[in-house]
């Protein structure tokens, strides 16, 4: 009888039985604690990124989104320039309760309509430049280049100014006009401000753009060891992820660009004093007058440029304006019809001098 037992109980079965009934427990338990671990580290992270989260936005961090404008979508993203217009008529605003909306018509070959009509043989006038040249923020009929016209009726105004674009943008521009084969024009007129963040894609410059939904990357230039200009292609601001919902995601693309872009920012103003050389230079080449049109900066900053001009053989139109808070469309950041309206009086006195223009 003994000695049955003791078989029985070493037989197979009899043993698993036990020792699964024996283990059963602990691997239990073994789950008990994978689920703890997982729900542990879940809630560690949690923390730590609500953490991160807090000293972002403590540190003036703010979710990134894009700005809603009340403007329709006017330009198209571009391989080289950037964008570019995009050809139609617009209705922008209005920009307060008490404005009109704002009427823009961009023509087929890419120009804001200045009022010119048929060429019918005339000299033009080529205009390039940004928003001020454009005229953002004023209908077709307001802009400095549609009074320019007025004054001006033996010439063809043809404005090429673009929302946004740099002074390389601006060559970029100048460049394929000119090389496209058709007859060349009588001078070109560069709408100046200080576009010098601009021209090197600087972090603050590629952060602002990122809030416009119509603007995706700039091209810039920067110089080399021996202080030439190296053209880029287009650069957008880095988009990560949730950038919409953490501003612990938007400061993580801050620190990415500011890496990415290293000292560029010290070069900007020799950049933007080459581009303006290599801007005169092309207009000489092909036997096209040049005028730097100063239009909007700080008088210290005027200087600058205005004597690098004068020193290479560069011609200027000084029609600077400040605009005061009431020379501001409302609801908006761009100069008014009035300022506009000065600017177009003042240019075309300038053109009337010899030299500039042919004869009428």
């Amino acid at each position: 009888m003994f000695g049955r037992r003791s078989v029985a109980a070493r037989s197979p079965r009899a043993a698993s039985q036990r020792i699964g009934g024996a283990r059963q427990p602990p691997r239990r338990s073994a789950g008990r604690r994978a689920v703890l671990v997982v729900l542990t580290g879940v809630l560690v992270s949690a923390v730590t990124l609500a953490i991160i989260e807090v000293g972002a936005r403590a540190r003036g961090y703010a979710p990134r989104r894009l700005a809603v404008r009340p403007e329709p979508p006017i330009h198209a993203p571009d391989p080289v320039l950037g964008w570019r217009p995009l050809p139609g008529h617009y209705t922008f605003g209005p920009y307060s309760s008490e404005a009109a909306p704002v009427q823009v018509t961009v023509r087929p070959d890419g120009a804001r309509d200045a009022g010119s009509g048929p060429a019918r043989g005339r000299p033009q006038v080529l205009l390039v430049g940004c928003s001020f040249t454009f005229g953002w923020a004023v209908s077709d009929d307001q802009t400095w280049a549609w009074r320019l016209q007025e004054l001006r009726p033996d010439v063809e105004v043809v404005n090429h100014g673009v929302g946004g674009y740099s002074t390389y943008q601006a060559l970029l521009t100048l460049e394929d006009l000119l090389n496209r084969g058709a007859p060349p024009p009588a001078r070109v007129l560069y709408g100046f401000i200080d576009h010098s963040l601009r021209n090197v894609a600087a972090p603050l410059w590629l952060w602002a753009l990122s809030f416009n939904p119509h603007t995706i990357a700039t091209p810039y230039c920067t110089l080399d060891p021996d202080a030439h200009l190296v053209r880029h292609p287009p650069e957008a601001y880095p988009s990560l992820p949730l950038h919409q919902e953490l501003a612990s995601v938007a400061a993580i693309e801050s620190a990415v660009l500011q890496r990415r872009a290293g000292n560029r920012q010290r070069m900007a103003e020799r950049v933007t004093k080459l581009l303006l050389d290599e801007m005169a230079a092309l207009c000489r080449q092909h036997g096209v007058g040049f005028s730097l049109v100063v239009l909007s900066i700080p008088k210290h900053v005027e200087a600058t440029y205005v004597s690098f001009a004068e020193q290479h053989g560069i011609d200027v139109i000084d029609c600077n304006q400040q605009p005061t808070i009431d020379e501001i469309v409302p609801g908006e950041a761009h100069p008014n019809r009035v300022v506009h309206h000065r600017w177009g009086d003042c240019i075309a006195a300038a053109l009337a001098q010899p030299d500039r223009l042919p004869p009428r």
